[in-house]
């Protein structure tokens, strides 16, 4: 993304999240990079979750980091069901805290939408991915900087009867 994105600098990337080892992952790799001097700075991260759990965005209500931490949340069946945990883990929390990121839970209604919207265009994604696809296209209407979504997964597995 980097080098994709070289003339323009990234604001943000959503990246669907669940125990957060890609989102903790794609952190570190844009502060090494920030680090190195090939970009100017690290976007903000977005875990992009599904509302029916979501132990992220409810973490980051409450100011206090160790609240934060504590955070639980019961979940409930989706139509993501690759995403979805009790409590946000603390790699995931500390790559939102270092980038300054946010999380934003979606409903079924609204990952079903994005999940119809790409695929009228030809690109087929799972549920899973279409959290962060339609998290970002909220993200981008609000942004004014250039923002990413992560696709973990096609839409063809579902298809597999």
């Amino acid at each position: 993304m980097a080098r994709d994105f070289s003339r323009r600098q990234l604001d943000m990337v959503v990246v669907p999240t669940s125990r957060a080892d890609l989102l903790a992952g794609i952190g570190r790799g844009f502060r090494e990079l920030a680090a190195a001097g090939p970009i100017g700075r690290e976007p903000r991260l977005v875990a992009a979750e599904t509302a029916a759990a979501a132990p992220f965005t409810a973490a980051l209500r409450p100011p206090d980091r160790a609240d934060q931490e504590r955070t639980r949340v019961t979940g409930g069946p989706t139509v993501a069901f690759s995403l979805g945990e009790e409590r946000p883990c603390w790699q995931g929390l500390d790559a939102l805290w270092r980038s300054g990121g946010t999380a934003v839970a979606v409903d079924d209604e609204a990952i079903m939408a994005e999940h119809r919207r790409p695929a009228a265009e030809g690109l087929l994604l799972e549920p899973s991915s279409a959290v962060a696809s339609a998290v970002a296209w909220a993200q981008d209407r609000t942004s004014g900087g250039l923002v990413v979504a992560i696709g973990t997964a096609t839409g063809l597995k579902g298809l597999v009867g």
